[in-house]
C-alpha cells in the first residue's frame, strides 16, 4: 500500500511542478489515484478486523455522485458508457 501511495503522490507532485514523466497527465493521475481505492478498501476492513470492530463493512469506494463530482474537478467529458478498465471514468 504504502509503495503504491509513494507512487502516485510522485505522479501529482511531478505534475504540480510542471515536470511530469512521459505519458503523466491529470487524468493519468486521477486514474492512478482512483485504482488505490480496493486497495484502501481491503487495508480498513483489515484494520477493523484486527481491532475487533463489528459494526459492519463501510467501503470507502466512492459512489456515482462522488464519481461525477472527480469528473468534473478534472474536467472530463460525458463519455458514452462503454467498457473501460478505469472506474473513474465509467459510470454504471
Amino acid at each position: 500500500m504504502n509503495e503504491a501511495l509513494t507512487v502516485v503522490y510522485g505522479q501529482v507532485k511531478r505534475l504540480e511542478q510542471g515536470n511530469p514523466r512521459p505519458g503523466e497527465t491529470l487524468r493519468s493521475a486521477a486514474e492512478a489515484q482512483h485504482s488505490l481505492w480496493s486497495l484502501i478498501d481491503t487495508m480498513r476492513e483489515s484494520m477493523r478486523s484486527d481491532l475487533g470492530v463489528t459494526d459492519g463493512p463501510h467501503s470507502v469506494i466512492p459512489n456515482r455522485e462522488q464519481l461525477e463530482a472527480m469528473r468534473r474537478d478534472f474536467g472530463v467529458p460525458e463519455e458514452p458508457r462503454r467498457r473501460s478498465r478505469f472506474a473513474l471514468f465509467r459510470l454504471e
